[in-house]
């Protein structure tokens, strides 16, 4: 009996196990199952970009869907098997619902789609040019740097949503270390989009190319005495107030090229060609006198002479007769001047006119030699000693004086 139930019970385990193996494999029962968050793809963007739009965002970016199949089929599936499109061709600016299209494998039957459109919003095209900006990842030894740097082009088209492209400063090509060496040679650079944070900005800015072409070499650098010469007489309209010329100038480029460079001399730059305060590049001043095969280095690359003027302006008094001095009047004579009033005006710079008043002004005659009345006598007019004044004019420049014999 004890026998008779041992065997019952393996009968019913290898039937059990046919029974499921022939449901399984040949049977093989349809099934349902949910695949959630496959991500949307937008398409044929470029087309939208060609009529002068582009996709600012869209909701949602991903869906989930319920599909069926045979058991067998549903249990091979991978997320990697579905694909959520959305035609972007033929679409207009603003808010824009658009249908999922989705991509299944053969004999998987989509049940549900959630959602089935999403919304998508497109703004218009924005095109602008930056610069494109050198950096290095190379750490240089001390007393050496990049030099003769030349990158092709020096600006690089940025297209996108405005918000994306306004936040953009200019275009970043790291150079890779041992890219650049101590001859002058040439290499292809990726580039990055940097925005005024500092930050590179992903996949929302396009560029018209992915790298740019950079060439130079590694320079030697060195500091020599600068000498620039002051020419000419401060225009008339203007006062020099200040003026500064660096002492020194760092320079670079090949060894055997600035080894026996003891000092440049600069071009010389004419003060009556200045009528406002003035900074002048080393790069202007030195350009064209430094040595082939030689340019300004880093260091001295914002360097710059700096003359600082002041407009000259004018400020006038009148002075009655009995204001003027008659000197060196004889013993026995006495005198006066006889002319109503005079004008005089004051040039200077604004900050010492706003100091100068009519007492620091001098008027007289010089009655030396002067023994008859009503003689005509030029006047001699004068400020104090601590205020610096462009000029002095009278009117008239001479008074009629009276002398007597007492």
């Amino acid at each position: 009996m004890l026998k008779n139930n041992k065997f019952n019970l393996l009968l019913s385990i290898v039937l059990a196990i046919v029974l499921w193996a022939y449901i399984t494999t040949v049977v093989n029962p349809d099934t349902q199952s949910a695949v959630n968050g496959i991500q949307v793809e937008l398409v044929n963007t470029d087309i939208l970009n060609d009529r002068g739009f582009t996709v600012a965002s869209f909701n949602p970016t991903s869906i989930d869907i319920t599909v069926s199949g045979s058991r067998s089929d549903i249990a091979k599936l991978k997320d990697s098997d579905f694909r959520a499109t959305v035609d972007m061709a033929g679409y207009r600016k603003g808010i824009n619902k658009v249908p999922i299209n989705l991509t299944t494998p053969n004999n998987i039957e989509v049940v549900q789609l959630r959602p089935d459109q999403i919304n998508v919003e497109v703004v218009d095209l924005v095109t602008v040019f930056k610069p494109v900006k050198l950096e290095f990842e190379d750490s240089f030894p001390s007393g050496m740097e990049p030099g003769f740097l030349e990158v092709s082009p020096e600006e690089m088209e940025v297209t996108g949503v405005a918000s994306v492209v306004d936040s953009v400063d200019h275009i970043r090509a790291l150079v890779k270390a041992g890219q650049m060496t101590d001859t002058r040679n040439s290499f292809r650079v990726d580039v990055d989009v940097i925005d005024k944070g500092g930050n590179v900005i992903y996949n929302t800015a396009r560029l018209s190319q992915s790298s740019v072409e950079v060439s130079g070499m590694i320079c030697k650098v060195k500091r020599v005495p600068l000498d620039i010469e002051m020419i000419g007489q401060p225009n008339e309209s203007v006062e020099v107030t200040d003026m500064y010329i660096p002492p020194y100038v760092w320079i670079r480029g090949e060894a055997g090229a600035i080894d026996s460079i003891t000092d440049v001399q600069g071009k010389p730059i004419d003060l009556s060609q200045i009528t406002s305060t003035t900074e002048i590049p080393l790069s202007d001043v030195l350009g064209p006198g430094l040595p082939q095969g030689v340019e300004i280095a880093d260091f001295s690359k914002n360097a710059a002479v700096r003359v600082e003027v002041q407009g000259i302006a004018k400020k006038e008094f009148n002075f009655t007769a009995d204001m003027i001095d008659i000197a060196n009047l004889q013993p026995t004579l006495s005198g006066h001047v006889n002319t109503g009033s005079v004008n005089v005006t004051v040039y200077a710079t604004k900050d010492v006119l706003a100091q100068i008043t009519q007492d620091d002004i001098h008027l007289s005659v010089d009655a030396t030699d002067q023994r008859w009345a009503g003689n005509l006598i030029e006047m001699d007019v004068t400020a104090v000693s601590d205020i610096e004044v462009k000029d002095i004019t009278v009117d008239p420049k001479k008074v009629r004086v009276t002398i007597v014999r007492e």
